[in-house]
């Protein structure tokens, strides 16, 4: 689960994304680009979660079980 800070955060970051490619900032492949992530961050802020979390923890868990069998 996101904090609200990050899901703020996340919700500005979308606009950011939509932004540079609604009004023609960037066009071509930088513009499809920008408005796929548009559509991630959207959605990671509209689920309060993010998926970098949960791979942070596998990594970690991971790394954990390693260092225990040496």
């Amino acid at each position: 689960m996101l904090s609200k800070d990050g899901i703020i955060a996340r919700y500005i970051l979308s606009f950011c994304f939509f932004f540079a490619s609604g009004t023609e900032i960037l066009t071509g492949w930088h513009a499809t680009i920008s408005g796929v992530l548009g559509c991630v961050e959207l959605a990671t802020a509209l689920l309060k979660y993010s998926p970098l979390y949960e791979l942070w923890a596998i990594i970690k868990n991971h790394y954990q079980q390693n260092k225990a069998l040496e």
